[in-house]
């Protein structure tokens, strides 16, 4: 594997690990004032 697609590679990782970590946050904070997951992750897609 060349430097450019490790590079890549731990790029889009990090993505991935930052997306997911931001619809915990939102998964959580909808939970505490009573939304509906379904209804925050659809807000999130926007």
């Amino acid at each position: 594997m060349s430097t450019q697609q490790q590079a890549r590679s731990l790029m889009m990782r990090h993505q991935h690990l930052i997306k997911n970590r931001q619809e915990s946050m939102l998964s959580r904070a909808a939970a505490e004032v009573g939304l509906d997951i379904g209804f925050a992750a659809s807000v999130d897609r926007k």
